[in-house]
């Protein structure tokens, strides 16, 4: 489905948040021209999001960006709650869960916005601030939509025909109320949030509960020395009023800690309204809905922005098919299949989150029970994302029970020290090319020059006479030094990812396994169960 010569663009952005601009790059990468727009007059340069979780630091490093990011970050390893007298630590557990980064990341979102900002640019996509998306149709060939540049008698609006429209513009968006999508759920605490230097012991390395009387604070390390994000539930303090906040919170962890604790005036104050809701559809035809304008979420446990993320990541490489013409808009179908039940258990876990938050421990017991250390796994799990999965999506494959990643899982479940292996070290680069990726497992003695070339090959090279689709990058993996093959000189990705020779593994462009098995018969099964992907072979 390529564009006609009466679209002035393939897909409309609105909004220029992290997950805005993720959508853009995603996209440029892939080919799609993109116009994102955005209607602030600038950058954000306060503080928003905060913590980045292990599957967006997959994400970001998959995307390229995870070295530029890296530098202006801080590991975050534990929870402590203070109760009284009585202080218990709970280490993150990441049992059951491998990833190379078993920790949250605190990282400012301003950071994570310039960093994406330069990507885009670089991509060929420039930010058009001031311009707000005023209003928008549909039809079955394409969205028209209104845009206006400025304010005042000197505002001008343009009309811009596109083939998609994809709101990442915000809580307040536009996109989802001209959609008439519901944000279904509740809204019921208001809580404080401030930034500011603190004079306190507090190890940085963690994520801090605290008990003064009249309710819990919530501290976050910055990566900046001294400086701290302070959440207090019970809402109490005019965020309008940065000093009266410096000594309330002054006041609050001096009292919790037992011992004189001095806040600095803040240098960003929020009345935060807890929100708890979600759209029941994040597609309406040809128009989308992700990030805040489609869940929003406690900021307790750090899910807006990395949910965000996540969101267009799984968008925005099916969006790239259809426009290319290598899929039809039933492919489409699946964003919403597997993303609304992600928000809406979200809405269950954040709760879970707050409602802790906000609770005080039995004294003497903080922490120590095998019922607070199963909370703790348990928010782990759920904030880490390593567990987001799409086994019942359309696009994948069962495959039965067995080691290794299986369909619908991710790809990449490995530690920090096999990720450092040569056979995994090749294919994580090999897998950052915005595509689908068939991984064949070949002996050592098979001979790789010909299976790339020709499509021939010896021994156990899986899958070698079975024609590709065009959209399919095809990715040998050989025991052995072979030319145009990933090395696994020390078997570890056979082992990790439980493969013979002879085996494949089918990889979707978002890093999640979409089928597994051997041979060519399995493999034709399971590209043609694929719903809306043009099977062609490349032309000649």
């Amino acid at each position: 489905m390529g564009s006609t010569p009466d679209d002035d663009v393939d897909v409309l952005v609105a909004g220029a948040g992290p997950v805005g601009l993720m959508a853009a790059l995603h996209l440029a990468r892939a080919g799609v021209s993109v116009r994102l727009v955005d209607a602030a007059s600038g950058p954000g340069t306060t503080s928003r999001a905060l913590g980045a979780h292990a599957r967006s630091l997959e994400i970001y490093d998959q995307t390229g960006l995870l070295g530029e990011i890296a530098p202006h970050g801080t590991r975050v390893n534990a929870f402590v709650r203070h109760q009284g007298a009585h202080t218990s630590r709970t280490d993150f557990d990441f049992d059951g869960l491998p990833t190379r980064f078993p920790y949250m990341f605190n990282i400012d979102q301003v950071v994570i916005e310039r960093v994406l900002r330069g990507q885009v640019a670089a991509a060929g996509v420039r930010v058009e601030w001031a311009t707000r998306l005023e209003s928008f149709d549909q039809d079955d060939q394409g969205v028209t939509a209104v845009l206006r540049t400025g304010d005042g008698p000197s505002a001008e609006h343009e009309t811009v025909r596109a083939k998609f429209l994809w709101g990442c513009d915000g809580g307040h968006s536009t996109v989802r109320k001209s959609l008439r999508l519901p944000l279904e759920g509740d809204s019921a605490h208001t809580w404080l949030i401030a930034d500011a230097i603190v004079h306190t012991d507090l190890a940085r390395d963690g994520v801090h509960w605290l008990f003064p009387a009249g309710g819990a604070l919530m501290l976050f390390p910055f990566p900046e020395a001294g400086k701290w994000r302070l959440l207090d539930t019970t809402g109490d303090g005019d965020a309008g009023r940065p000093e009266r906040i410096a000594e309330q919170f002054s006041t609050k962890l001096s009292q919790a800690l037992g011992r004189d604790t001095v806040v600095e005036t803040p240098s960003w104050t929020s009345e935060f309204t807890i929100q708890q809701r979600a759209v029941p559809a994040m597609r309406v035809g040809r128009c989308f809905v992700s990030g805040d304008a489609a869940h929003v979420h406690s900021p307790a446990s750090g899910q807006g922005l990395n949910t965000g993320i996540q969101d267009a990541t799984n968008l925005a490489w099916k969006l790239a098919m259809v426009v290319r013409g290598d899929a039809d808009p039933t492919l489409l179908e699946t964003y919403d299949a597997e993303r609304v039940p992600i928000g809406q258990a979200l809405l269950a876990s954040t709760g879970e989150v707050m409602d802790t938050a906000m609770v005080d421990a039995a004294p003497g017991d903080a922490g120590t029970t095998d019922a607070d250390r199963g909370f703790a796994r348990q928010l782990i799990r759920n904030m880490s994302g390593l567990t987001i999965a799409y086994p019942d999506s359309p696009l994948t494959v069962p495959a039965g029970v067995g080691e290794g990643p299986r369909p619908g899982q991710r790809l990449v479940q490995v530690t920090a020290a096999d990720a450092q292996s040569p056979g995994w070290t090749m294919l994580r680069a090999a897998l950052r090319t915005p595509a689908w990726h068939l991984l064949l497992f070949a002996d050592a003695d098979a001979d790789a020059d010909a299976d790339a070339d020709a499509g021939a090959g010896r021994g156990h090279a899986a899958a070698q006479a079975a024609p590709l689709p065009a959209w399919v990058e095809k990715v040998t993996i050989s025991r052995g030094r072979q030319d145009r093959c990933v090395w696994d000189l020390d078997g570890r990705l056979h082992g990790t990812l439980a493969v013979t020779d002879g085996d494949w593994i089918l990889v979707r462009p978002d890093g999640y396994v979409s089928a597994r098995g051997s041979g060519d018969a399995e493999l034709r099964t399971a590209l043609d169960s694929l719903p809306g992907l043009d099977q062609s072979e490349p032309a000649a």
